[in-house]
């Protein structure tokens, strides 16, 4: 082989080395596009992102709400004045379910006087804070850990993902 024939092999080698090395740069530039790309969809599908707005929705029929928990992020409860509240995060959304306690609960059909409990619709109780002559109206206390419990066993959820509070939106 003549030395002008090794110069050409060698500049077909360089030549398509350096193709080889266009076509390497052009995907490694389209898979950082598809990776932000992906990224930028996973940080809009978590809660609380500035670009997909969270929705609260709010359920009245405690089975409607029970149907909606599946895979859920965190469950939140709290008794506020006479509500008992169930707020539910899942992704955007947040479910929130209410039962309103009568404000003579101890005349109603759901309050135990023997035992001093009211029961919720949903089949949690509540319990009077005070005893006898001392019930005030919906004057109840709420137990977290019998709540979580309660929770837990009634929607299938780990107690891990139940805490007492609120989601705020």
């Amino acid at each position: 082989m003549s030395q002008y024939d090794k110069v050409e092999v060698m500049d077909f080698l360089i030549n398509v080395l350096k193709d080889h090395e266009k076509s390497l740069d052009a995907l490694i530039s389209r898979a950082e596009d598809v990776i932000e790309e992906k990224q930028s969809l996973l940080d809009a599908q978590t809660p609380g992102s500035s670009d997909i707005p969270t929705i609260k929705v709010v359920l009245k029929d405690w089975q409607d709400f029970r149907k909606r928990l599946t895979e859920v992020d965190l469950i939140c409860f709290d008794l506020i004045g006479s509500v008992f509240i169930i707020s539910a995060s899942k992704g955007p959304k947040v479910y929130e379910f209410r039962e309103a306690i009568p404000l003579k609960a101890s005349n109603c059909d759901q309050f135990d006087e023997k035992t001093n409990v009211y029961h919720l619709s949903i089949g949690l109780d509540l319990f009077s804070k005070g005893s006898g002559d001392d019930r005030k109206g919906c004057d109840f206390d709420l137990d977290p850990q019998y709540t979580r419990n309660w929770l837990s066993k009634e929607l299938s959820i780990h107690q891990d993902f139940i805490v007492c509070g609120d989601i705020e939106l």
